[in-house]
């Protein structure tokens, strides 16, 4: 009999033990999944089969909620809470003051097309890498520290060769006399620049210093781009014959194809267009004189364009002829490179005396008479 109420009392404890075990994973496992949801788990996908949406129609997220959504369905509302996980529908007075305070999705989606409408506006900014046209300036941003280099090469004494009998023997000027003059200009902050430019002995040995500010631009949301800026130039390595100018330089694009230039000019003590090889220039009177330029260019390819300007003087010396200065030709560009090549009737290429034709050297000034040169523009920094 002990050996019998032994054996009883293990089988006994044995199967309390064995229900004990049972009923705790029981409970355990009817604790995960709380009732009236599915006893299927969804299972989350891999990262790389996830993609961002900017919107879902429907769905809105709770403000000040970490884990809740308000879910539209049917004509019904729900919020669903997923640290709970739970789903309650929501009554109708809630939905109507949900409703009111919810913001209008498609006045959502109308930030992003305002958005889109800015850059398509940026778009259509005209595209240049030169702050030249050829002598009338583009109103070109040039950014803080960046340094630009111009060189500029007129065969302007060729007494009309360019388009007079043999051209070919003469490659259409370029074997003529060059009057060559080099230029810098630095961008001091995002807005104000400084430069510096030499004319050759040829036309005097004449250095010009300026200082701008950009205005506006049309990169930023303006109607046009614009700077302004002043200058001084002095004959014979800047000792005499000094001449002060005030520029303002607008630029007018027309999407991204073309673009138009007004450069208005006024320069006080404005001295006559003279060579001067091998001896200084003499002291001269000088006369303030108001010019009115215009430009133009047209991408006919995606980096070249035709262009073309014309300055008219509306008063000066009244010896001279009042005929307005112009060119035509054709443009490259590059990044942070542009090359221009074009016939003008003009020899000189500071502001003061851009204005003036071939015609203050005796020289025909007329379409038979134009010449050849070309620009060369590099952004080093």
């Amino acid at each position: 009999m002990p050996f019998a109420n032994r054996v009883f009392r293990t089988i006994i404890l044995g199967t309390s033990f064995c229900g004990s075990v049972s009923w705790g994973q029981v409970s355990r496992d009817s604790t995960a999944q709380p009732p009236g949801l599915d006893s299927k788990l969804a299972q989350v996908p891999q990262v790389g089969e996830l993609s961002t949406v900017s919107r879902l129609d429907g769905v809105h997220f709770v403000s000040n909620s970490n884990s809740q959504i308000l879910l539209e369905k049917d004509g019904k509302q729900y919020l669903i809470d997923t640290q709970a996980k739970t789903i309650q529908e929501v009554s109708t007075q809630a939905q109507l003051t949900n409703s009111a305070q919810t913001p209008n999705p498609q006045a959502k989606s109308s930030q992003p097309a305002k958005s889109d409408t800015n850059q398509s506006k940026e778009k259509e900014v005209y595209y240049t890498e030169d702050i030249n046209l050829w002598t009338l300036p583009t109103a070109h941003h040039l950014e803080k520290k960046a340094l630009l280099v111009d060189f500029t090469h007129r065969f302007a004494l060729d007494d009309g060769r360019t388009f007079k009998g043999q051209v070919m023997n003469q490659l259409f000027g370029l074997d003529g006399y060059s009057f060559s003059s080099f230029g810098l200009t630095y961008g001091i902050t995002d807005r104000f620049f400084a430069g510096a430019y030499r004319v050759p002995s040829g036309l005097g040995r004449i250095i010009e210093l300026y200082g701008g500010a950009q205005l506006s631009q049309e990169s930023k949301g303006h109607p046009f781009s614009s700077t302004f800026r002043v200058a001084v130039e002095g004959a014979n390595h800047f000792r005499e014959n000094y001449v002060t100018s005030l520029e303002l330089a607008v630029a007018r694009s027309i999407k991204k194809r073309a673009q138009l230039y007004f450069v208005p000019t006024f320069s006080f003590d404005t001295r006559r267009l003279v060579t001067a090889f091998g001896e200084p220039v003499p002291k001269m009177d000088g006369q303030n004189i108001m010019a009115i330029g215009g430009g133009l260019s047209i991408d006919f390819r995606p980096t070249v364009a035709f262009v073309a300007e014309a300055i008219i003087r509306t008063n000066g010396f009244p010896e001279e002829r009042h005929r307005p200065s112009f060119m035509f030709g054709v443009q490259k560009k590059l990044y942070r490179h542009s090359f221009t090549l074009g016939f003008s009737n003009s020899a000189a290429t500071t502001i003061s005396q851009r204005s003036t034709t071939r015609g203050a050297l005796g020289l025909d000034d007329n379409f038979g008479g134009l010449t050849i040169g070309f620009n060369l523009s590099r952004r080093l920094f």
